[in-house]
């Protein structure tokens, strides 16, 4: 069976090779010896089986790339900053909440008649502060009610059937215990296998971003390349294995702000060659469906 693993890590991008930049001074050893590359600006690879190359976040609109415009680009194939004619932080309004429940990339693929799944875990506290407006959804969450999909739970996620987005659970301290990350990987990898589309999400690149700490950034490289390693020594070899992201952040420390950087695009498998084309976030979404549907 033919499937995709879509990886997204928030606020991920390209950036020089310099002292500011933890994806240079530090890397993801065991990733980088799988695509044989750091991921700094300027990398490419193409051979048959690995892609990786900088993709475009910017999109034609002025200014620095948005998480609610970058996330509705990157998963609906929809142009959103162009669209609103501004890139928009945070959460999408409800011109782009239209282009999601229209456009998901999960709905598009149930759509085809074929499987969709988002492999997050959600906590029941999660839908009762959203029901009592405390929180706002975000544009993965709008993707997954857009496509009438069950969303996973945290009793999902005690049987491994599910992954949070912290990777290794330590945000649901102390009532859950962690997991190596590469425990997580595994998880993940088994899930993929039973889907066309299986979508992941992981924002705390991002947080860690704004944070500009070094220290910290470093062990979160550590922590994503164990769980990067954990999927692909896992993982279906039916399954193309694909990571991108909305725009950048953590790869620049000198400033707490999202980056114009370019982000990755890494894609592996038998047919990464599908998606050597692809040259901005927007154009993710239709290659996918395009692979899935060829």
């Amino acid at each position: 069976m033919k499937s995709v693993l879509f990886i997204f890590l928030d606020g991920f991008g390209l950036g020089k090779a310099d002292h500011n930049n933890p994806l240079f001074t530090y890397g993801m050893p065991g990733f980088e010896k799988k695509i044989k590359c750091k991921l700094i600006d300027g990398t490419l690879v193409e051979e048959n089986s690995i892609l990786v190359k900088g993709i475009d976040a910017c999109l034609g609109v002025k200014g620095v790339p948005q998480s609610a415009t970058g996330q509705t680009a990157l998963f609906t194939g929809i142009n959103a900053p162009a669209l609103l004619g501004f890139h928009l932080p945070a959460f999408p309004d409800q011109q782009l909440i239209e282009v999601i429940h229209t456009h998901s990339i999960l709905k598009q693929v149930t759509d085809s008649g074929l499987k969709a799944t988002f492999a997050n875990a959600y906590s029941e506290s999660y839908f009762e502060k959203a029901s009592q407006g405390k929180l706002t959804h975000s544009v993965t969450t709008h993707c997954v009610y857009a496509a009438d999909i069950p969303f996973r739970t945290i009793d999902d996620l005690l049987k491994n059937n599910a992954v949070y987005w912290d990777i290794n659970r330590s945000h649901l301290l102390p009532s859950i215990e962690t997991i190596r990350p590469e425990i997580a990987g595994q998880h993940l990898s088994k899930i993929a296998a039973q889907y066309d589309l299986t979508l992941f999400e992981s924002f705390t690149s991002d947080i860690i971003g704004h944070s500009t700490s070094m220290g910290n950034a470093v062990d979160l490289l550590k922590l994503i390349d164990e769980f990067l390693c954990g999927i692909l020594n896992t993982i279906s070899a039916d399954t193309t294995f694909i990571l991108s992201s909305d725009h950048g952040n953590i790869e620049d420390l000198s400033t707490g702000s999202h980056t114009e950087n370019s982000v990755p695009l890494i894609v592996l498998g038998p047919f990464a060659r599908f998606f050597s084309k692809v040259s901005s976030i927007d154009q993710v979404t239709p290659a996918i469906i395009r692979y899935l549907l060829s």
